[in-house]
């Protein structure tokens, strides 16, 4: 049987060499488009610094730790990532925050990794309402970098990265495009056509959605169609791991596509197996968490034995 037919299993896929996994997924009859936040950076950072004292550059070590990720998921065959990164809530932290933070996007040009990855074809593009932001905060240099890379990777034939800003509250845009091409074509915009006037370039639906700790989906308008895998890693995005990114695959692309289950058909061993698997988790929700009482932050509570301990209490 040809590479393009087969289906692995899990340990021959976590053992593939990172060329076989992405060639197996080019092979798939739809791209694969993930939806990544890259967050929890704080968090992390503060367990960097207890590893690297001497770490004193935070932007820096997550504008490399993010673009070596990104180019880990490109080199397995994702052909989008959409990368939610800053919104309104953002603003909230302070304007110190928001000017050192936005700041951070007039580096990417500089990291040797984001070079790289331009050099070899992948597109850059910004979505959300940005531009009237940027500058608002005063930070032209962030903003003509936007335009720099668009600009830069408008040539790229590679895997495409699409990084947003401000698109937490997209219907006011929404609303103005579909007027604007209504009365530009004549017609009110199909679904298709409305996508590519948002983020200036046609995109597939997305396929995958990877949060961190909370399982929640923000900031990817229009792109969601109900068949879309959500998962959600326990440690923030920087830790992601290579095994890691495998497995969340592997359940998307082949765990969650296995055939419906015939109910009637099941052997009475099976149907034992489904009610003891309904008693052991009756009353277990995933989402469920509570505050650590020594950090403060919000824990999932997974189903174990000792649910409770070192959490507040009800």
């Amino acid at each position: 049987m040809s590479e393009r037919l087969e289906t692995p299993s899990l340990a021959e896929w976590l053992g593939w060499p990172t060329e076989r996994v992405s060639r197996w997924i080019s092979a798939q009859p739809e791209p694969v488009v993930m939806g990544w936040p890259y967050n929890g950076t704080r968090r992390w950072y503060v367990a960097y610094r207890r590893r690297n004292p001497r770490a004193k550059d935070y932007l820096g070590v997550l504008i490399r730790r993010q673009a070596e990720l990104h180019r880990l998921i490109f080199a397995h065959g994702v052909r989008v990532i959409l990368a939610p990164s800053f919104g309104a809530e953002s603003l909230k932290r302070g304007e110190a925050y928001t000017q050192y933070a936005l700041g951070g996007l007039a580096r990417l040009p500089d990291d040797e990794v984001y070079r790289a990855l331009i050099d070899s074809g992948v597109r850059i593009r910004f979505y959300g309402d940005y531009e009237e932001t940027l500058r608002a905060a005063g930070l032209r240099s962030a903003l003509d970098t936007c335009a720099t890379l668009t600009e830069a990777t408008a040539s790229g034939e590679g895997p495409l990265l699409l990084i947003g800003l401000f698109a937490d509250d997209p219907f006011p845009t929404i609303a103005r495009l579909s007027v604007e091409f209504a009365e530009r074509e004549g017609h009110p915009p199909a679904r298709a056509e409305l996508i590519e006037a948002y983020y200036g370039l046609p995109v597939p639906d997305l396929s995958l959605y990877v949060g961190f700790e909370k399982p929640e989906m923000f900031d990817v308008p229009l792109l969601t169609n109900g068949l879309e895998n959500l998962y959600a890693t326990l440690n923030p995005s920087p830790d992601l791991t290579q095994r890691q990114l495998r497995e969340i695959l592997y359940d998307h692309l082949v765990t969650r596509r296995a055939a419906p289950v015939d109910y009637d058909a099941l052997s009475p061993e099976a149907q034992l197996e489904l009610a003891e698997y309904n008693e052991r988790c009756k009353g277990d929700t995933l989402g469920i968490g509570r505050i650590d009482l020594l950090t403060g932050l919000w824990r999932p509570l997974l189903p174990t034995g000792e649910r409770y301990s070192g959490f507040q209490k009800d």
